[in-house]
């Protein structure tokens, strides 16, 4: 799997009221080729639908694209060359990852997960210290090459700053430190870089509707 997925596969906004009655679909470019990577797999008691989409379109065109697809309150996030767009619709968070290829086409990854079926889950012990109060939505690990990826996706009442403060401490504890200052810091949005000698991470934090979702990516090098 391209390291698009093992950077950024979660990225969840706030739940709305709302109860879904069916799986969100999305509709994709015309030319797309379309490649399901598992339907309703489940990963750490999250119900998960994952689809991979190679299209002709550049990326920023692939991007416009999916907007338009998924209509209001979006979420959009950068980490180098790929763009992330997130939304919830009733009990689904719905997450597209949009990364350019070499050839001009681009490769898309879109991930639609169960929130209500994660919230009722038992609690999963993570290793890592979330701040008080957090609901574990998705923990999930991968490797690729000597690269492996662990990706927490939580949620909880606190602040952007207190979660942030926080689960640095937590980073800290693992020898990751902040890599100079915040990729993105606006209302309702704030991005911070870590860095160590064994790996690096990655904290992407969205509030809406006084509920904070956290997604922690953690590269680590193998032997």
């Amino acid at each position: 799997m391209k390291r698009t997925l093992a950077l950024l596969l979660l990225l969840a906004a706030a739940p709305s009221a709302a109860i879904a009655s069916a799986w969100p679909a999305l509709a994709h470019p015309q030319d797309a080729r379309i490649e399901p990577i598992a339907e309703r797999v489940r990963l750490d008691g999250v119900s998960m639908q994952l689809t991979r989409v190679i299209t002709a379109l550049p990326a920023d065109a692939a991007a416009a694209h999916y907007r338009r697809t998924l209509g209001a309150l979006v979420t959009h996030a950068q980490t180098g060359d790929t763009q992330v767009l997130a939304q919830a619709r009733g009990d689904y968070f719905i997450t597209v990852s949009i990364a350019p290829l070499a050839d001009g086409r681009s490769e898309v990854l879109t991930s639609v997960a169960n929130s209500r079926a994660a919230r009722e889950a038992a609690d999963r012990p993570t290793g890592i210290s979330l701040p008080a109060g957090s609901t574990l939505l998705s923990d999930m690990e991968s490797i690729d090459g000597r690269i492996a990826s662990r990706q927490l996706v939580l949620a909880n009442a606190h602040s952007l700053r207190t979660n942030l403060d926080r689960l640095s401490a937590s980073l800290a504890a693992r020898g990751l430190r902040p890599d100079g200052p915040p990729l993105a810091d606006r209302d309702g949005a704030l991005v911070q870089a870590f860095r160590g000698a064994t790996g690096e991470a990655q904290l992407v934090l969205v509030r809406r509707e006084d509920l904070t979702h956290a997604v922690l990516t953690l590269l680590s090098r193998q032997p």
